[in-house]
C-alpha cells in the first residue's frame, strides 16, 4: 500500500530579509511524506518568491495531483512538474528507496557580511573537513561567500581586500546577483591586486545581461559562475564557455534528482566546478541537500549557509544550530492520499 501525506509550514524569518527588493517576513512551503510498506521518505517543496518560476499555489496544486498519480502506482512525468515539486517528490522517493546517501559532512561555505571577526568565528565552527582548522590554521582551503553589488564598488572592494588581508589563506566566492553594470565589474576587478584576484574563486552572475558578464570575463580574466543563467538561457555556448568556471546548482529551482545529477555530471565533463546551493530551504531540506552534495560533489563544499534566516528548525536538526526544533507533525496536514 502506498500513502502520501502533505504538510504545509509557515516559519518566521529574521527581520531585514529582502528578496529582489521585496521584504520576506516568513517562509512558506510544503513537505511531502511518501510511505510504502515499512519504508518512508520526505521531501521539501518551497518555491522561492521572486526567483522560482512557479508560485506556492501552483506548487501545491501540482503536488497534490502528482501524489495521487504516485499512490496509484503510475509514473510521474517529472519534467512536466514545477521544479520545486519535481525536486521534493524525487528526493522523497530517493529517501524512501534508500538511494539518498546517509552520510554527510554537513559542511557549508559561510556567508560573510564583511566583519572579519565574525568570519573568524564562522570558519572556526565549521565541523570537519577542510574548514576545521579555524582562522589560525595553515590550511589553505578556507573559503567564504560574500555578497557584493549592494553598495558602491569602492566599498565592496574595500570589504573584500580587508577580509583577504585579515585571513591569509582565505578564498572568496563573490555573488553580485546581477547588480553590476559592466563598467562596475571592470572597476571592481581591476582595482584588486593580482594576488587578491587569484584568491577570488569566482564571481557569480555579476551583470544583469550574462553576455556582458562573459565579455568582461573574456577581456579581464574574471572567473565567472552561473546560477540563474543555467536556468534562464538556452544558449549552450554561453553556459559552457571556457571563461565560466562554476555552475551553481540549486535543486529547488532546477528539477528532480535525476536532472540535478545530470547537471553535475555535465559540469564535470566540461571541466567546471559544480556546487550545490540552497534556496532558503528549512533545516529539513538543508540536511538533504547536504547529503546530496556529499554524494555528487564530495570535493566541493556546498553553499548551504542559509539556516540563519530562520527563527526555528523543522523536523531535522542541522548540527550546531541553536534554533528550536519544530516537529513536522505540529504543522497542518493538508492532504492524505492512500491507495
Amino acid at each position: 500500500m502506498r500513502q502520501a501525506r502533505i504538510y504545509q509550514y509557515t516559519l518566521p524569518v529574521t527581520a531585514g530579509l529582502f528578496l529582489r527588493d521585496q521584504r520576506l517576513t516568513q517562509r512558506e512551503g510544503l513537505v511531502v511524506e511518501l510511505s510504502e510498506g515499512a519504508q518512508r521518505g520526505w521531501g521539501e517543496i518551497a518555491p522561492l518568491p521572486g526567483f522560482s518560476q512557479e508560485t506556492f499555489a501552483e506548487a501545491r496544486h501540482a503536488l497534490i495531483a502528482a501524489t495521487a498519480v504516485w499512490c496509484d502506482h503510475r509514473n510521474i512525468a517529472m519534467p512536466q512538474l514545477p521544479p520545486s515539486v519535481a525536486w521534493g517528490l524525487s528526493i522523497a522517493q530517493a529517501e524512501l528507496d534508500q538511494r539518498l546517501p546517509t552520510p554527510s559532512s554537513f559542511q557549508t561555505v559561510p556567508v560573510c557580511t564583511g566583519d572579519p571577526d565574525a568570519l573568524f568565528a564562522a570558519l572556526g565552527h565549521v565541523s570537519g573537513g577542510p574548514h576545521s582548522g579555524g582562522p589560525h590554521s595553515d590550511d589553505p582551503s578556507d573559503e567564504a561567500k560574500v555578497k557584493v553589488g549592494e553598495y558602491e564598488v569602492a566599498r565592496d572592494r574595500l570589504m573584500v581586500t580587508t577580509l583577504l588581508d585579515a585571513i591569509p589563506h582565505l578564498k572568496l566566492r563573490l555573488d553580485a546577483n546581477r547588480r553590476w553594470r559592466p563598467e562596475q565589474l571592470a572597476a571592481f576587478w581591476c582595482g584588486l591586486s593580482q594576488a587578491h584576484q587569484a584568491r577570488i574563486s569566482w564571481i557569480e552572475e555579476p551583470c544583469r545581461d550574462p553576455y556582458q558578464s562573459l565579455a568582461q570575463a573574456e577581456a579581464l580574466g574574471v572567473p565567472l559562475a552561473w546560477d540563474e543563467t543555467l536556468r534562464d538561457s538556452d544558449d549552450t555556448g554561453l553556459k559552457e564557455s571556457d571563461h565560466v568556471r562554476t555552475w551553481v546548482i540549486k535543486p529547488t529551482m532546477m528539477g528532480d534528482f535525476a536532472q540535478v545529477s545530470q547537471s553535475v555530471t555535465r559540469a564535470h565533463a566540461l571541466g567546471k566546478i559544480a556546487v550545490i546551493s540552497s534556496s532558503l530551504e528549512t533545516s529539513l531540506g538543508l540536511t538533504q541537500l547536504s547529503r546530496v552534495a556529499s554524494s555528487l560533489t564530495p570535493n566541493v563544499v556546498p553553499g548551504l549557509d542559509t539556516l540563519g534566516v530562520f527563527e526555528q528548525q523543522l523536523d531535522r536538526t542541522w548540527p550546531g544550530a541553536n534554533q528550536p526544533l519544530i516537529p513536522l507533525d505540529d504543522q497542518p496536514l493538508i492532504w492524505v492520499n492512500t491507495l
